[in-house]
Formats: C-alpha cells, structure tokens, sequence
C-alpha cells in the first residue's frame, strides 16, 4: 500500500519523465509538503506519478546533487531541511554562476541573436499584463539565460547552470510568479542584453549580479509572507 503522498503529486504526462518528477517533488519540497527526515520510497513515489521506478530513483540522485535529499545508509533518500536560509543559499551559489557565465559569454554572442531578444523584451513591455503576458516573460527569462549559459565556453559551468536553474525554475512556479518579479526581471534582463550588445563585460557581470540579488530578495520575502499566512 502506498503512503499517504502531497495532493499536488499527479500523474506524471509523457516526455522527459525524469526531470518531470525532479520538479514535481522540487515543487512539493517547496510548499513545505515533505517534513525534515521524510524518507522517500522509490516504489511509493512512483506509483503515485504511474511511472517506472527507473525515472524515481534519477530524479532523488539528482536532488541528492544540488542538497535537496540526502541519502543514507539503510534508510536511502530522506528530505533534508529547506526553508529561507536554503532559498539564500541557493541563490547565493546562482549568483556566482550566473556572473560568471554573462562575463565569459560576453563577445561570444552572434549580435543578431541578442538584437532580436532585445526587440521582444521591448515588445512585451508594451503588452496587457496577463497570464498569457506572465508565461512569455518566464520563457523569455529562460531564452535569456540559457543563451548565456550556451556561449559560456564552459561544458561544466553550463553542467552546473542547468543543474541551479532546474531548482530555481522549480522555486519560481511557487513563489514567484508574482507581477512585481517579473517587472523587476524585465528591467533587469533589458539592460543585460544592452551590456552584451556592448561587450561591456564589466556592466553585464554587475548588472546580472544585481538581478539575481533582486529575485533572491522578492523570493525570500515571499516565502516568508506565505509562512506567515499558513
């Protein structure tokens, strides 16, 4: 018989099943659905999300990476504490990340990409604040990031990259889908892509550290507004 597992665990939808449950759990991990030292069962976990075990047990290897689940001798995954002292840490180590990435990738983007990423986050500064306004800011968010992240010159940076934005992506579906972070992030993401048509490494390195400080912050004052509220 499975254990009683968060409501929010629906079946997992087909495609890349594994990172699917990554941000499943990531998500459940974040409302605070998992106490501390809450063991993980491969098999329960999967028979909740209709999947293999084979795709469960990547998914808590790879939670296990980034410090989200720990696993122990005899008792396998169990949920490690996260709270807002893990959200500061998480960004902390984004921040140093992501500077490095916009400084090594600045000069290395063709101008032609850069100038038609600069034409839409112009074009959706002038469109109806709505959810369908809300999911082009996200994708135009990741499209931006992940063009950093590809011109980089660095496999493992980009490893390491993906690896912190799978969990930040995860963070943001809970707690930050809010209209001030993506108008902050729009400002922000407008003057890094200036800084790179520039080749102003200097000002695109302090431009993106600032901003992963902005949504650090509205991040962390979210969570905690949300703790409050329960």
């Amino acid at each position: 018989m499975s254990a009683n597992l968060p409501g929010s665990f629906a079946m997992v939808p087909r495609g890349n099943i594994r990172e699917i449950v990554v941000q499943r759990i990531l998500g459940a991990v974040i409302r605070g659905e998992f106490p501390i030292g809450h063991r993980m069962v491969i098999q329960n976990l999967a028979e909740q999300f209709g999947v293999s075990a084979t795709p469960v047990r990547e998914a808590l290897v790879e939670l296990a990476s980034i410090g989200i689940v720990e696993n122990l001798p005899n008792r396998g995954a169990v949920m490690r504490e996260f709270g807002v002292t893990q959200i500061r840490e998480i960004y902390q180590l984004r921040r140093i990340l992501e500077v490095e990435a916009v400084r090594m990738a600045c000069g290395n983007i063709e101008p032609r990409l850069l100038a038609n990423l600069a034409d839409e986050f112009t074009a959706i500064k002038k469109e109806t604040r709505d959810k369908k306004w809300s999911q082009k800011t996200v994708d135009l968010d990741i499209r931006l990031h992940s063009l950093i992240a590809e011109h980089c010159s660095s496999t493992r940076l980009q490893d390491e990259l993906r690896r912190y934005n799978t969990l930040v992506q995860a963070i943001r579906e809970v707690v930050d889908n809010e209209r001030q972070a993506q108008e902050i992030a729009l400002s922000d993401h407008a003057e890094i892509i200036s800084a790179l048509q520039s080749n102003d490494c200097d000002k695109a390195a302090a431009t993106m550290e600032q901003h992963i400080r902005n949504s650090a912050m509205l991040v962390e004052n979210l969570m905690l507004e949300r703790q409050q509220n329960k």
